[in-house]
C-alpha cells in the first residue's frame, strides 16, 4: 500500500508506494477502520472492515453499518505514474496523525458494466487511512487533473 510522508508543519505527499510493516500490516487479517465523518454520499457509513483482496494491490472495504455495501480497492500509485496526493494538517488530525508508514492512500474502483469493460479508479476523491489508529477519511482533492472515472490498465482475469 502506498503510504504518505509526514514533514512537521507541511502537508503529506503520496507519491510513491511503500512497503508494509508494522501497525499497518495487511497481510495477515482485516482491520476495522472508522471513518468518522462517512463517506462521500453515504454520511452514515462510518463502520468498515478493510481486508486484502485476491489481485495484488487491491483490497475489499466492508461496511459493517450497512449489510452488503462493499467497495473493491486499488493502490493507485503502480497505475499513474504522476498521481499524488498531498494531505492537509486538518486531514493529518483527522486521521489521529501517525507516521509515514501509517498513513495509506486507495482508490475506489468501479468494475466495467458489461464484459471487456474498463475498470475506473477514483482518483479525485481517494481514501487516506491511519493504519495504526483505524481511523480514516475520503479527501476531494481539488485540482482537476485527475477525476472520478481514470481508466484503470488492469486485467481482472489475470
Amino acid at each position: 500500500m502506498s503510504a504518505a510522508s509526514i514533514a512537521p508543519d507541511a502537508p503529506a505527499d503520496t507519491a510513491s508506494p511503500a512497503a508494509e510493516s508494522g501497525a499497518g500490516d495487511l497481510r495477515a487479517s482485516s482491520l476495522e477502520i472508522q471513518f468518522p465523518d462517512g463517506l462521500v454520499g453515504l454520511p452514515r457509513c462510518r463502520h468498515f472492515l478493510l481486508s486484502r483482496a485476491a489481485a495484488p494491490g487491491t483490497f475489499w472495504l466492508e461496511s459493517v453499518d450497512t449489510e452488503g455495501l462493499a467497495f473493491l480497492l486499488v493502490d493507485p500509485f503502480p497505475f499513474f505514474d504522476d498521481y499524488s496526493v498531498q494531505l492537509a494538517e486538518e486531514d493529518l488530525r483527522a486521521l489521529g496523525g501517525g507516521t509515514p508508514a501509517d498513513i495509506a492512500v486507495l482508490a475506489i474502483v468501479t468494475l466495467p458494466g458489461e464484459p471487456g469493460g474498463t475498470c475506473t479508479a477514483n482518483l479525485q476523491a481517494p481514501l487516506a487511512f491511519n493504519l495504526r489508529t483505524g481511523r480514516a477519511r475520503q479527501i476531494v482533492l481539488p485540482r482537476s487533473d485527475f477525476g472520478v472515472r481514470c481508466p484503470l490498465a488492469w486485467d481482472l482475469a489475470a
